[in-house]
């Protein structure tokens, strides 16, 4: 028995759980398909109704919105079965089996936690930065994943049992975008529960504009600055934080962040990586400073 539960805002999920009742149908398994939409009050909602004229589906718009990890913690609540499948909206599975492929790891496996992975189409743009950052950083296979199984937790595909979700749930403080897969993925950890990662990934669709993507990263990066000043993540868990610390007594981050205007026009120009990636240490560094 399952629930899978899809967070949405201002985006058309149809698709997506029409694609999932198929497979959810042909596996023969009691299910069913929440979606919330966090108050976007779009226009697509107007499509996305058409979600609770399917068996077993319900889709609901929320009339204030509550933030990434509290619609998680709501979706869970409203779960009426034993394992949770937490979907992004903007995702769809990449093979016809995905959902045999986690119920057969759910037969198998006494694991409480599996991770599914993410990809990238090559029909997508790969001109934009999102594309290319998301292939390098993100599209990362099985093998590598399974050796630091807590680095690479992505939200955006993930089962979980639903009485260990309890246990830890999201964290509600955590209302602005960025980093909320690391907290709950530490969360995990210390509570001792091993994660499986299998092959089994979603193709990530919403591939932002690099204007979009870099105001996303600004807002991730400043939401890095409160879960280190607040101590509810360690300096060394993110990599780009880990990189900071071990530069900063060398003074070269105070001349760099004097070029970060330089590498975000360029990284946004360009959807260079590497230019991006100067772009968010220095921006990283702007942060701190201002904090």
């Amino acid at each position: 028995m399952i629930s899978v539960l899809i967070a949405s805002y201002n985006i058309n999920v149809v698709n997506l759980v029409e694609e999932l009742h198929l497979q959810l149908n042909k596996a023969n398994v009691i299910f069913e398909i929440i979606c919330l939409d966090d108050a976007s009050n779009s226009e697509k909602n107007i499509e996305n109704n058409k979600i609770n004229k399917l068996p077993f589906c319900h889709f609901e718009i929320l009339k204030k919105n509550i933030g990434r990890s509290a619609i998680r913690n709501l979706l869970a609540t409203k779960a009426s079965y034993d394992w949770l499948l937490f979907l992004d909206a903007d995702v769809l599975p990449t093979s016809p089996k995905f959902i045999s492929n986690y119920l057969k790891e759910v037969e198998k496996n006494k694991y409480s936690v599996f991770l599914g992975g993410i990809k990238y189409r090559d029909s997508d743009n790969k001109n934009l930065l999102r594309w290319r950052f998301g292939k390098k950083s993100e599209e990362v296979s099985v093998s590598i994943r399974n050796k630091d199984a807590y680095k690479y937790f992505f939200t955006a595909n993930f089962l979980i049992k639903k009485d260990f979700f309890n246990v830890i749930k999201f964290n509600e403080d955590i209302v602005d975008y960025g980093y909320e897969d690391l907290l709950f993925s530490k969360e995990i950890e210390k509570n001792k529960v091993k994660i499986k990662h299998i092959e089994n990934e979603v193709f990530h669709l919403g591939i932002d504009e690099n204007n979009d993507f870099i105001k996303k990263t600004k807002k991730a990066i400043a939401n890095l600055n409160f879960l280190i000043t607040k101590n509810l993540i360690d300096k060394q868990d993110t990599g780009l934080s880990q990189l900071y610390f071990k530069l900063k007594p060398y003074g070269v981050l105070s001349f760099l962040s004097l070029f970060s205007l330089f590498f975000e026009k360029v990284a946004n120009r360009s959807s260079s990586v590497t230019f991006y990636n100067l772009f968010r240490i220095t921006y990283l560094h702007q942060v701190f400073k201002n904090s």
